[in-house]
């Protein structure tokens, strides 16, 4: 305990120490704020103003010296100026250092005496510069009058005399002052009467030239000691050394700014510190009631997760009796509270776990401290359910079990969706069939149990026939219900032991096992056939699907599941070509020819960059005269490896593969180049027909690449011909009639090409701008020895003539042919009597042969 006396010497030295403080806090602020900017600008203001004085009196007494100024103003002016700031730098800022004033002041006197000294040599100047400048102005004027009065008589030293004194007052050499003084004092003993008529006047004259000749050396030199005066160098030097001094004032201040920062940081370091000590004691206090305050509400929080969570809890001393548990166990398991209180979870066990699968648990439990894994339990009314199981030993100080804390999760729900998953991973989600995985799993099976029973099982590949058109005219609902019931009745149909997958869209495959017979796989492909081609009621309509099938047997076609599948497909891309709605076995044929067709399209996609592709020209003859008037380019491929291939063979891989569009356009544009190389040769060309495919006619723009390829070669329009099929105008009739009359604006003849054997449409015909009608060779082979057969060659004849169009007979190859045509009225022929197809360069030489005849 203090006593009152030393309370109060505490609060005495505390009163001292902070009047102390207070004060040196004080005396630090006054001295680092002691240099003032302003009066140091001030000062700095008033030697600059007397320094730029003094250089503009300088300027004024030259000015003066060289008779540019007539008057001293100048000169008075900046003396009063200099006088007026003189006081103002008479003394020094207070905060100048002591150890800088002798220097300073030393200094000042130096500049205040040279500063008197010249302002008295300036006023000797102007009275002196005074009675010179009189005389300078007068002199001239003077000796001139003279000189013009006594012209020749005037004596010739005087006249040099005159001269030499003007030229000292403009620019005196200050040699010559002696011979001037010397001819002056000649000239002032020689009577006035004998050298002027007016003698007045010349000893006026006289005088002027004594004060010239003496004056302008005085003046000459108080101008040099103004000049040279060293006001200018003492005015920098004291300039210098106050900015020294101001610098080492800067410093100083800096110095106290610094110690009075340090000070200041000290207290409020002292003050911080005072505050944290106070304030500890409070804080201490506070936490322990927040502390107090947060331990309660942990515990009403925890009690709020037990009651509040959605998963079931359970607290059991070390017996493993029931202490506790929460609202959610009872939820999930149907007993109340007060009916396991005291009883062990084995109330709850359903015997799907056996002995040793409790045994593990009990023992990673008390080795780890924790387990978890999935278990299943027993309701109160009986129901079995999985749930997801952590357990959690509690022991106090790291010792013995005190109790065990169970959490756990009813899973029934993601047991569910978990097979609804599995499900949906290895089945079709629209027919519920196997999809692709399953099936192929299924498929490995059947070849493992065919190894295994020597019975052979087999993979048929069914597709409905022309499925698209139903997704393309009812919608793709209706086609998801036909599939859905094709599916159905494959099902009705099977064996248990058979599987039907959907592959995707309207692709099924069905898996036969240990089959007995191989005829049984024909067998059930017709059943299954039969009832997929039964009637579909959708929609109101009674719509009839048929299927193809391919069959492959296991292991006689193969003995991989990839293998089984492609070889099944073939065979059921067979069985479409051969009149859908039936099924066929697969042939080792099928796959060569797939194959080959495969290899020949790769082929194909770079022929035309290797140079394979050509264009051969058939020629083609007037009906009447044989002629040379026409022929029609074919394109040649050369295989380098099998030779000249078939265009009835690449044409449609072309088209298949959307390869037609860039052949065509090559073709065009080739054809127009091989014409210009005639033209340019000097032949006879003729026009030449260029066949456009379905392809290319629906997706290029035909009638720009005409007009490109007629621009590119410089070839007119009559030079080409175009032949379309009449099936390719009958797709879009109205965009065909537009290409069409865009190419007639182009004079570009079209001819419709093998007529006759496609969809015909007369009044279609009539509507488009066409120029020439080709029979189809079909119709010309009908024609035999005697005519017989040639009647709709001959009714298509007459039926063009009536629509003005010309008739071209292809494949005209005899004699008998060509003379039935020529008989009805045949415009043109070709075919092999008048020409095979040939190459360029022999077209080149048909052509000139038809220039001779």
């Amino acid at each position: 305990m203090t006593t009152p006396r030393e309370r109060n010497r505490r609060w005495l030295l505390l009163a001292l120490g902070g009047v102390a403080l207070a004060s040196l806090l004080t005396w630090l602020f006054v001295r680092a704020g002691e240099v003032a900017p302003e009066v140091h600008y001030s000062y700095m203001q008033s030697l600059r103003r007397i320094e730029q004085a003094d250089v503009e009196l300088n300027a004024a007494v030259l000015g003066s010296y060289s008779d540019l100024v007539h008057n001293y103003d100048a000169l008075v002016r900046h003396l009063r100026e200099i006088r007026e700031e003189r006081p103002r730098i008479l003394n020094f800022p207070g905060w100048t250092p002591v150890d800088h004033l002798p220097l300073l002041n030393a200094k000042l006197n130096d500049l205040l005496a040279a500063q008197l000294a010249k302002e008295a040599e300036i006023d000797r100047f102007q009275r002196s510069n005074a009675v010179l400048r009189n005389s300078l102005h007068y002199f001239p004027q003077a000796a001139e009058h003279y000189l013009q009065q006594a012209g020749a008589a005037a004596p010739p030293e005087l006249g040099r005399f005159l001269r030499a004194v003007l030229s000292f007052g403009q620019g005196p050499d200050r040699d010559s002052v002696v011979g001037l003084m010397a001819m002056l004092e000649r000239l002032e003993k020689v009577p006035a009467e004998s050298l002027a008529k007016e003698p007045a006047g010349l000893a006026h004259l006289l005088v002027h030239a004594r004060v010239i000749i003496e004056r302008r050396p005085e003046v000459d030199q108080q101008v040099f000691r103004i000049m040279h005066s060293p006001t200018t160098q003492l005015h920098e030097e004291l300039t210098r050394l106050y900015t020294a001094g101001h610098a080492a004032s800067l410093s100083i201040a800096a110095s106290y700014r610094r110690l009075l920062y340090t000070v200041a940081l000290l207290l409020v370091l002292y003050v911080i510190y005072a505050v944290i000590r106070i304030d500890k004691n409070r804080r201490d206090l506070a936490q322990r009631l927040k502390a107090q305050r947060r331990a309660e509400a942990q515990l009403r929080l925890y009690a709020r997760v037990f009651t509040s969570a959605t998963e079931g809890m359970t607290i059991t001393d070390a017996q493993s009796r029931i202490l506790a548990v929460n609202p959610a166990f009872c939820a999930i398991t149907g007993y109340a509270v007060e009916e396991v209180i005291g009883q062990t979870p084995a109330i709850l066990n359903s015997g799907r776990q056996g002995p040793e699968f409790y045994r593990q648990m009990w023992a990673e439990l008390l080795e780890y401290g924790q387990w978890h894994g999935e278990i299943w339990n027993r309701r109160k009314d009986g129901g079995i359910y999985p749930e997801w199981l952590s357990l959690a030993a509690v022991r106090e100080d790291g010792e013995a079990v005190s109790h065990y804390i169970g959490v756990f999760t009813d899973i029934s729900e993601r047991k569910q969706n978990e097979a609804r998953i599995q499900h949906l991973a290895h089945h079709d989600a629209l027919t519920g069939l196997p999809n692709r995985l399953l099936l192929e799993d299924r498929i490995a099976q059947a070849i493992v149990k065919a190894r295994r029973s020597k019975l052979p099982a087999a993979v048929v590949f069914v597709d409905l026939d022309r499925f698209k058109n139903i997704n393309d005219t009812l919608g793709h609902e209706i086609g998801d219900h036909l599939l859905i019931q094709a599916a159905q009745r494959g099902l009705a149909v099977l064996r248990e032991t058979d599987t039907l997958s959907r592959l995707g869209g309207d692709e099924f495959v069905v898996v036969l096992p240990e089959l007995e017979q191989v005829q049984d796989a024909m067998h059930v492909t017709r059943k299954l056939l039969a009832a997929m081609g039964q009637p579909y009621l959708l929609a109101g309509h009674a719509l009839t699907v048929t299927g193809s099938a391919g069959i492959v047997l296991c292991p006689d076609d193969g003995v991989t599941v990839s293998e089984l599948l492609r070889k099944a497909d073939a065979a059921m891309y067979r069985a479409k070509d051969e009149g859908r709605n039936t099924a066929r076995f697969y042939a080792p044929d099928i796959n060569r020819a797939s194959l080959g067709e495969l290899l020949l399209e790769n082929d194909l996609r770079g022929a035309l960059e290797r140079g394979e592709l050509s264009m051969h020209y058939q020629p083609k003859v007037d009906a009447a005269t044989s002629r040379l008037i026409g022929a029609e380019a074919l394109m040649r491929w050369q295989h380098p490896e099998h030779g000249p291939i078939s265009p009835v063979r690449f044409i449609p891989l072309a088209e298949e593969s959307g390869l037609i569009g860039g052949l065509g356009q090559w073709a065009i544009h080739d054809v127009c180049r091989q014409q210009r190389a005639w033209l340019d040769a000097g032949l006879p060309v003729v026009p030449v027909a260029v066949n456009i495919s379905a392809h290319q006619f629906a997706q290029q723009d035909v009638p720009k690449l005409v007009a490109e390829a007629l621009a590119r070669h410089r070839l007119a329009p009559d030079l080409l011909t175009l032949e379309l099929t009449e099936s390719l105008l009958m797709r879009n009739a109205g965009r065909a009639v537009e290409v069409l009359h865009e190419l007639r604006a182009m004079q570009i003849d079209v001819a419709i090409d093998d007529f006759g054997t496609g969809y015909s449409s007369l009044s279609y015909l009539n509507q488009f701008p066409l120029q020439a009608l080709k029979i189809d060779r079909a119709f010309v082979c009908e024609i035999g020895e005697e005519g017989a057969s040639g009647k709709l060659a001959s009714a298509m004849i007459a039926m063009a003539h009536q629509l003005d169009l010309s008739v071209i007979a292809e494949g005209v190859e005899t004699e008998a042919q060509r003379d039935y045509l020529r008989a009805h009225g045949c415009d043109q022929f070709q075919g092999f009597l008048f020409g095979r197809p040939q190459a360029a360069e022999a077209m080149g030489a048909v052509l000139a042969a038809s220039r001779q005849t």
